[in-house]
């Protein structure tokens, strides 16, 4: 199953073809002349560049918003065809937690929320289920992401990198970043750590923590510790 198949849930249009973005077992509903748009800049990274066929699901994850759209805080982002801008609720504009039961959206405001379920298995929709994190909402993330099929390790898409985790590395690397990140900042965690860093970091003891970020901040789960990390103390 891809990531496109589980955001079209039950109106997924399975056939003899196959997707041109993600690879799903389509019909011929859908053809490549209509739905790839000279615009689209990933063609290196489709899975059937050869296919003159796309599936349900990335004409819904690759469109311009079409519905009210339930958030993964339990809201319902809606849309009132009088004042809103149906591309306001385009799918590439937000993150996503996609299971076989619901698909629900996020922002960078819910990062408190995302963080809490990606560090406690628990909290995660049983597998198979999808995490895409887009930073700019610029990119068709989507149709490439990983499908996860267990809780205990999994790949989460934040935009472009596919990041290997487990919920207990990531709790332990965010340790880290939370320490650096409530203090300093979160653009500190994607930043060259420099002796005015450390001279800012005296105050609160958090030169031993520094220096194991320092070492680690490469890393791709480092980037998605620093993308999920807790903002400054106000």
């Amino acid at each position: 199953m891809t990531a496109s198949e589980l955001f079209a849930g039950p109106e997924r249009n399975p056939g003899p073809n196959v997707c041109y973005y993600c690879g799903a077992p389509c019909d011929d509903t859908y053809l490549t002349k209509t739905y790839v748009r000279d615009t689209f800049t990933n063609r290196d990274v489709v899975k059937y560049p050869s296919s003159d066929h796309v599936c349900r699901g990335c004409v819904l994850s690759m469109g311009d918003g079409w519905e009210n759209m339930p958030m993964l805080d339990g809201s319902v982002k809606g849309f009132d065809p009088q004042t809103t801008n149906p591309r306001s609720l385009a799918p590439r504009l937000y993150s996503w937690l996609i299971s076989v039961e619901k698909r629900l959206a996020f922002t960078k405001a819910h990062i408190g929320l995302i963080r809490g379920i990606l560090t406690e298995p628990d909290k995660l929709p049983e597998p198979p289920f999808t995490v895409v994190l887009t930073d700019s909402g610029q990119k068709q993330l989507i149709f490439r992401a990983p499908v996860a099929l267990k809780k205990d390790a999994f790949e989460v898409m934040l935009e472009d990198q596919a990041i290997e985790i487990t919920p207990e590395k990531l709790s332990t690397r965010l340790r880290t970043a939370n320490q650096i990140s409530t203090k300093l900042g979160k653009p500190i965690l994607s930043s060259h750590i420099n002796m005015n860093t450390y001279i800012a970091a005296r105050k609160w003891h958090l030169e031993p923590f520094l220096n194991e970020w320092q070492a680690l901040r490469n890393e791709p789960l480092s980037r998605l510790a620093a993308w999920l990390a807790e903002p400054k103390e106000k």
